[in-house]
């Protein structure tokens, strides 16, 4: 792992939305994916886990909730989101660490990370491809970028537009830069 701060340390940081045992099982998958899209940085780890804490709610890939009656108000025949066939509302409701939603962005990501999503959508929920899946949408929206700039607002916009749960979004940075700073190793003094 290249994150300096231990799993127990993230996990007592995010409280109820980070379960040691979630965060050891998933933490190392989804660091594993912002390398293989070549956007690991330490603030960029920051970033990715203060979002999986407010976006899921817990530190696990989640499921949009709700009825096929609700989800298909929600969704069904939605073309913004590509849902152009008869249950595709229910279908292809939220998945992952960050959401995708609508059967546009199951294509989109299923050929980005090379997976069927479209015929099975709940593959987005497998921990490894949740993870694939989240550094993917991180990468393209630039995150990486913002977060080693330290701006926190741009990057929760970038995520989610609405800025919801910006407060306790924050507040999680703001602890994992504090954690981040302690674990740091100091650099090594030059002799002159």
């Amino acid at each position: 792992m290249n994150f300096p701060v231990p799993c127990r340390v993230i996990s007592a940081i995010l409280g109820e939305h980070g379960p040691l045992a979630e965060v050891e099982a998933n933490w190392p998958l989804l660091e594993a994916a912002l390398d293989a899209e070549a956007i690991y940085s330490p603030l960029a780890a920051v970033a990715a886990i203060a979002t999986i804490s407010v976006e899921a709610g817990t530190f696990r890939a989640t499921k949009e909730r709700g009825g096929p009656a609700y989800l298909t108000d929600l969704y069904e025949g939605r073309v913004d989101l590509g849902n152009v066939h008869a249950g595709d509302g229910a279908k292809f409701r939220g998945r992952g660490f960050i959401w995708i939603i609508g059967r546009s962005q199951y294509e989109y990501f299923g050929r980005k990370i090379g997976e069927d999503l479209i015929a099975n959508p709940d593959v987005a929920l497998d921990p490894a491809i949740a993870a694939r899946i989240f550094a993917a949408k991180f990468k393209e929206r630039q995150i990486r970028e913002y977060a080693d700039q330290q701006n926190w607002e741009i990057v929760r916009r970038r995520v989610n537009a609405t800025v919801d749960e910006f407060p306790r979004f924050i507040w999680v940075v703001r602890k994992l830069v504090s954690a981040l700073a302690i674990a740091a190793p100091a650099p090594a003094e030059t002799s002159g």
